[in-house]
């Protein structure tokens, strides 16, 4: 290995080191690789490149949202509405809910309606792996 590869090596281990410490502020979840690996060319198969590439970016959008709070119901679930979705991940507000129920339907999320200050308000939990593992989804 040279010399700048031993760099970059290093940047890349200095910078997981300090992702994955929980006092940075920065927070982070384990996507587990079969996700991309495995799970990826299944939906695009089942659906269409488009559709799965949108709905493994949703799935990270929703990890990366879910309250980490221990102390609250709300621990472990994502909650931002349909706009804040289409806005900080530019998929647009319609194919949101078909999205949604191919994650679910996978067994990568579970979204519930919850009351919420007199209104309703959509919550999402987002699993690591699917629920109900295919035969072709081997763990590595």
């Amino acid at each position: 290995m040279g010399e700048e590869q031993s760099k970059l090596v290093s940047e890349v281990l200095r910078q997981k080191d300090y992702v994955l410490n929980k006092n940075n502020g920065i927070g982070y979840a384990p996507i587990p690789h079969n996700i991309y690996r495995k799970l990826l060319p299944q939906l695009k198969a089942k659906y269409d490149g488009q559709t799965a590439r949108d709905c493994l970016f949703l799935y990270g959008y929703f990890q990366a949202n879910v309250n980490g709070q221990s102390e609250g119901s709300a621990y472990m679930w994502a909650f931002p509405n349909v706009v804040q979705i289409a806005e900080d991940t530019g998929i647009h507000k319609d194919r949101i809910k078909g999205l949604v129920d191919i994650l679910e339907s996978e067994g990568l999320l579970v979204s519930r309606r919850i009351p919420w200050y007199g209104h309703t308000k959509k919550m999402y939990m987002p699993f690591y792996m699917p629920r109900k593992l295919p035969d072709s989804y081997e763990r590595e």
